[in-house]
């Protein structure tokens, strides 16, 4: 048993993983929370795997799946919440994003970068298979972050299909992947101002990118240049922002715990909620 409940519309599944308060690093009990549309928590869901979860991606199938690049542990949970059995045949590496694909497929992106012990691997992103067959393996640029053992830690895809954005959060980039050629295309953002840091980031429907900044999710145009900052709560946290529909997104407060609601268009806070999930909130997913 999952421990969630069928998924019904308007349910909304958060990271809430029970954290180790003696750990370097932030981790613990891999945990999902299931709140219905006006946060009631309705469900918990306990991994058993020590890590800290990532990212929540649903598919098109209406499957949930959760991903732990420090426990090398995924788990997938259907729309009556049970867990399936997906991705067998993929290798424990420590993968920590993912972006499920039209075609049944899905792009899933490797955490970690370099030879530390806990924190190896190529920074490379996978196409995988409901199986977890690799089908492709892009060989992505990676810069470490802050730690030097960070690769691709987010991703976003364009409108077409063709162009894979990913960053190694806290570093100052923001790269740009062609998957038809394999091909580097460097970076197309870069932070200078002090703390030159980004973290998450989302692609729009018209192709500009969402780039989370800490404090604040700038809109960053094709070219590069910002063309808006959308101002967020206080705080320094802000590192995930989540494409909702076509009217708003949805932006984590990583330190926090917090869930902003954004109206892309004014920049307006439409909700705030605070879950008292601080470090662990990582990823959400909505019905």
């Amino acid at each position: 048993m999952s421990g969630l409940k069928a998924f019904v519309a308007g349910d909304i599944f958060v990271t809430g993983s029970d954290l180790d308060e003696t750990a370097r690093f932030p981790t613990g009990m891999g945990k999902i929370l299931q709140f219905d549309r006006n946060w009631s928590l309705k469900a918990t869901f306990e991994t058993g795997h020590k890590g800290l979860i990532s990212s929540l991606v649903i598919d098109g199938s209406g499957t949930l799946h959760a991903m732990d690049p420090q426990a090398h542990m995924h788990v997938s949970v259907g729309p009556d919440g049970q867990v399936k059995p997906m991705f067998e045949a993929l290798p424990a590496w420590g993968l920590g994003s993912m972006i499920a694909l039209p075609s049944g497929d899905y792009l899933v992106g490797e955490h970690m970068v370099g030879n530390i012990p806990g924190f190896s691997g190529k920074g490379h992103v996978y196409r995988i298979d409901g199986q977890g067959r690799v089908l492709a393996e892009y060989d992505t640029e990676t810069n470490g972050g802050m730690g030097g053992f960070l690769g691709v830690t987010h991703m976003a895809l364009s409108p077409d299909g063709q162009m894979l954005y990913h960053s190694s959060e806290t570093g100052a980039h923001v790269y740009a992947h062609d998957l038809a050629a394999n091909r580097r295309l460097g970076a197309v953002f870069t932070r200078t101002d002090p703390p030159p840091l980004v973290f998450g980031i989302a692609c729009l429907p018209d192709g500009t990118l969402l780039v989370a900044c800490g404090n604040a999710v700038r809109r960053v145009l094709p070219g590069g240049e910002t063309s808006r900052t959308y101002a967020l709560p206080d705080g320094r946290g802000w590192a995930v922002p989540i494409i909702r529909n076509s009217s708003q997104f949805w932006a984590l407060d990583f330190f926090g715990g917090r869930v902003a609601t954004v109206d892309i268009v004014t920049g307006e806070i439409v909700a705030e909620k605070g879950l008292g999930l601080a470090k662990c909130l990582t990823g959400l997913a909505e019905v």
